[in-house]
């Protein structure tokens, strides 16, 4: 797994890496092999447990689902985040990260970035735990996902961004993940700096993208969905067809027939 690692983040070799989110084992098992990374991402705070953001995520939570994802992952670099206030300093990040990769056995930590914590990113990656710097939007610093906006559109926050991926670069990242980060300055960071760039909402331009599964399939049937998500199956609409035809032939004593009973 490490030499599959180090194949998909070199840029000299790369072609663009696909990453979607799982939290089940049945997930797992349909995304393993057919995409490069896998995510077990804080976001399950609110596709999962219906949560207003990701501050309410626990480390119980990311080690649960990240095991149970890693144990049905046996291509795909699977990928776990480190939930809200687990990495607030040196110490507890690294009893946390420890706790987390030993649990889960998952391969990569991620953790969101700015200028105040870089020392911690830099602190981790020097214990050899390879990390992913996650920058632009940071949701976990945000208490209400409406007030979340697109950055990287003036000067100073172009300047600002490409700084700080440049310093996460330097303090041992793996790889950098943008959110909703502009065009241009998503552009720019992917052409500066030496690792590949992942983004969401953050243009073509990055080395690879990542989705949320659930906004991917559209298990909601949510029409107000982001604007960089695309909905590549409308999950909702066909698993409420079948839902009604169960409860139709329930109803009307069509199943279970002799084909679906034990004799």
């Amino acid at each position: 797994m490490k030499k599959k690692i180090i194949k998909i983040l070199n840029k000299r070799y790369y072609k663009p890496i696909s990453c979607l989110t799982a939290y089940s084992a049945s997930v797992a098992k349909i995304l393993d092999g057919r995409v490069d990374m896998i995510l077990i991402g804080d976001s399950l705070g609110s596709t999962l447990y219906n949560m207003k953001n990701t501050q309410g995520v626990t480390l119980e939570m990311m080690k649960l689902h990240g095991k149970i994802v890693r144990k049905n992952v046996s291509s795909s670099v699977t990928i776990l985040d480190m939930p809200y206030k687990t990495y607030s300093n040196k110490s507890r990040a690294l009893n946390n990260a420890k706790k987390l990769l030993e649990f889960t056995k998952v391969k990569m930590l991620k953790i969101e970035v700015n200028y105040k914590n870089l020392d911690i990113l830099k602190y981790l990656s020097s214990k050899n735990i390879n990390m992913i710097a996650h920058i632009g939007v940071t949701p976990q610093s945000f208490k209400d996902f409406r007030k979340i906006k697109i950055v990287g559109k003036t000067q100073k926050e172009k300047k600002d961004l490409i700084t700080l991926a440049l310093k996460a670069e330097s303090a041992g990242a793996k790889c950098i993940l943008l959110e909703c980060v502009s065009t241009e300055t998503a552009r720019e960071i992917t052409r500066k700096v030496k690792i590949p760039t992942i983004g969401i909402g953050s243009s073509k331009f990055c080395d690879g993208q990542v989705l949320v599964f659930d906004d991917f399939i559209n298990t909601d049937n949510n029409n107000k969905m982001p604007k960089f998500v695309k909905n590549y199956l409308n999950f909702a609409r066909i698993a409420k067809k079948a839902v009604k035809d169960f409860d139709n032939e329930v109803k009307v004593g069509k199943f279970p027939s002799n084909k679906y009973s034990y004799k």
